[in-house]
């Protein structure tokens, strides 16, 4: 019996990322075994003119800080939008709440990238490796 090479570690977690994330409004999307690729729409992550995390971000953070912790050799990069206003410093904000999220659930800070402003109306969340 010939053993199976085993899956590239970014395509495990998106195969993983999707097993919890199906069938909600969280894109998840990754070309070949490249970086993986999601956003939570800015409705289901922050209340108009807030930074804290709403429970259905909370729940896609959880899920990659548990990632980020099987895996030390995943990256995540951050960027939070802000509202229809396109108020910088909110968007700025909103990125460190989303950075300060990830490291209360122990996801190490040489795993996540400077929190960035996004643009459009959806967080958005990048998987790679080292």
């Amino acid at each position: 019996m010939v053993a199976r090479p085993a899956a590239p570690p970014l395509v495990v977690e998106r195969q993983w990322l999707q097993s919890w994330f199906g069938g909600t409004p969280v894109v998840i999307a990754q070309q070949g075994a490249g970086p993986v690729a999601l956003e939570v729409p800015l409705e289901f992550s922050f209340q108009a003119g807030r930074r804290e995390v709403k429970p259905p971000l909370a729940a896609v953070l959880d899920k990659l800080a548990e990632a980020l912790r099987r895996q030390p050799q995943l990256t995540l990069a951050l960027a939070a939008p802000a509202d229809a206003g396109g108020d910088a410093a909110l968007a700025a904000q909103r990125a460190g709440a989303l950075r300060s999220y990830l490291l209360e659930r122990g996801a190490s800070s040489a795993q996540l990238g400077a929190p960035q402003p996004a643009a459009g109306r959806a967080v958005k969340l990048r998987l790679e490796t080292r």
